[in-house]
């Protein structure tokens, strides 16, 4: 099984002050809630877990990019992130292992994973990276997974994630698990309410939430809006 929460990209990282307050506004919330229901946390080990990620829109002319605002490395320890605690991924080379990104921090381990869920598929906002062990084990059954063989942070998992919405009803579903990350589930929608909402469902049908927790859990991300 993979050892999880460190970089193993090759990463050309500008430390400037690159993330503004107002990058964050939408994604910020959404962080802050996935930290206090336990999904992005400290570990036993000391290692931070989970990340989230916001697509940039558009360029200067109005294009979608493949940029990306994401959660930076180490963080998931931080009870509430700023702006300084974010990166921005500039480019990425998933075959080469390789991105380029900005900011204080540099950007998370699972940075190429979240770049190839946005080059699959422009319509794609949001992607939120998690660990939670009843989650996982409902996917592995029920849902699209990487096999257990591909380690995490590698070429291969981003090989692997192309693989999924190729070959499975990954679009659909927008939720995945990696069978050789213990516990490592990826959400994923159109904007960071969807990514979130699909990861909220499938902890209400695993067992992990009951109805009335999941409704809490939902309204979360609107009472944490600075």
């Amino acid at each position: 099984m993979a050892t999880k929460g460190f970089i193993k990209y090759k990463c050309e990282w500008s430390k400037t002050d690159a993330v503004k307050d107002t990058s964050i506004l939408e994604i910020n919330p959404y962080r802050n809630a996935l930290y206090q229901l336990n999904f992005i946390r400290e570990d036993s080990d000391g290692t931070g877990v989970g990340n989230i990620s916001q697509r940039i829109k558009s360029d200067s002319l109005g294009n979608v990019t493949p940029q990306f605002i994401i959660s930076g490395s180490q963080t998931g320890r931080l009870h509430s992130v700023k702006a300084s605690d974010y990166a921005i991924v500039t480019s990425f080379v998933p075959e080469e292992n390789r991105l380029t990104c900005e900011g204080m921090r540099k950007a998370s381990s699972e940075s190429l994973t979240h770049g190839v869920i946005y080059s699959s598929d422009p319509g794609i906002g949001a992607v939120i990276h998690v660990h939670n062990s009843k989650i996982w084990k409902g996917l592995l059954d029920q849902a699209p997974s990487t096999r257990s063989e591909i380690a995490y942070g590698t070429p291969e998992m981003a090989e692997e994630t192309q693989r999924l919405f190729q070959e499975s009803n990954l679009s659909q579903v927008k939720i995945f698990a990696m069978a050789g990350h213990k516990d490592g589930i990826v959400s994923f929608g159109e904007n960071l309410k969807i990514a979130y909402d699909v990861l909220i469902e499938w902890g209400l049908r695993t067992g992990l939430f009951t109805l009335l927790d999941s409704e809490a859990a939902l309204r979360l991300p609107g009472q944490l809006i600075a």
